[in-house]
């Protein structure tokens, strides 16, 4: 695949003055993109990783377990990107203020999670059917801080509303520095297919950048999307799980080549330094999530089943990491 030279110039994207070293960026996810996660996918090329939603009231009020979201190393997580929730404008303005301080190089809105306790509480996609509160928040944070603001946020709420174009217009005009969005209503939640003829249709709309999100599986995907959309950068998020070096395939095959395919021992390696860190991170708590996380990294292998049914056994994690190393071997 051939790339023009305005495209090449555009496989650099910048976000209010912070350029990105790859158009490839991982995606928030509540209660998964933590500081090891994000680290793991900045190892492999991401060029760029985003905080788990942290709640705006509780940052504002210096929530302590809040503020473990924000946990990160600067020298590894540059420019650092925390997403806030909420529906208040002074409380987003002034989460956003503690973010900055906390380091935060980009401050991301969420007008997207689809999440029923999100949206009946007024967040998240709730606030695609308030076009003006959406904009005063946006408008708010923007002039509480010196750092980019994005927002993340979906086509509509839901069919027959009014759109992101619409609202793409507002943000840019009260200075969003640019709008992730996902190809879905608010009201699909994860079903059906991404539409990423609206990520086109918003490029075409405003002179920010448009980042695309939604159902991007494979590199050969990420990268047709990312020409195709017109899109600034592609967001990867469900996929990445246990596939880290989705990132550097992705860059792999931008650059014309055959994505490489992780060996087993690539794969283990992976798995090891995501668990330390999530160890490392949450000490004994470790182990809940790591029930979770290191099934990510034997999904597809004989025998994954017998794996998860030890792991969610045993409570220790040194015990589980010494069950990840008999699989392996044993693989």
């Amino acid at each position: 695949m051939s790339w023009s030279s305005a495209e090449l110039k555009r496989l650099v994207p910048t976000i209010g003055g912070v350029t990105l070293n790859s158009p490839f960026i991982l995606a928030p996810m509540a209660g998964l993109t933590n500081w090891p996660f994000r680290r793991l996918a900045l190892s492999y090329g991401a060029g760029l990783t985003v905080s788990e939603m942290a709640s705006a009231v509780a940052l504002a009020h210096n929530g302590a377990k809040t503020l473990d979201l924000l946990k990160t190393d600067p020298l590894i997580e540059k420019p650092f990107c925390v997403q806030l929730f909420g529906k208040c404008p002074d409380s987003m303005a002034r989460a956003a203020q503690v973010a900055a301080a906390h380091g935060a190089g980009i401050i991301d809105l969420n007008y997207g999670c689809p999440a029923r306790k999100v949206v009946s509480s007024g967040h998240g996609a709730a606030l695609l059917t308030d076009f003006d509160l959406a904009t005063a928040i946006a408008a708010k944070v923007v002039a509480a801080v010196k750092v980019p603001v994005t927002v993340k946020t979906r086509i509509a709420f839901s069919q027959g509303q009014p759109t992101v174009l619409d609202l793409g217009l507002r943000l840019e005009a009260v200075g969003v520095a640019a709008i992730v969005l996902h190809g879905r209503y608010g009201k699909q939640g994860f079903l059906g297919q991404a539409d990423w003829e609206w990520v086109k249709r918003l490029a075409d709309q405003v002179k920010i950048p448009v980042i695309g999100s939604g159902d991007v599986t494979t590199p050969e995907k990420a990268v047709e999307l990312l020409r195709t959309s017109q899109a600034a950068a592609v967001m990867i998020g469900r996929a990445a799980r246990g596939r880290p070096w989705l990132f550097r395939q992705c860059l792999e095959v931008l650059a014309g080549l055959e994505p490489s395919v992780p060996t087993l021992n690539e794969r283990l390696a992976a798995a090891l330094n995501h668990a330390n860190w999530l160890i490392e991170l949450k000490g004994p708590k470790a182990a809940f999530p790591l029930r979770t996380v290191l099934t990510w990294y034997v999904r597809e292998m004989p025998k994954a089943a017998a794996f998860r049914e030890a792991i969610n056994h045993e409570s220790r994690a040194d015990k589980q990491l010494e069950i990840l190393g008999q699989f392996f071997a044993a693989a």
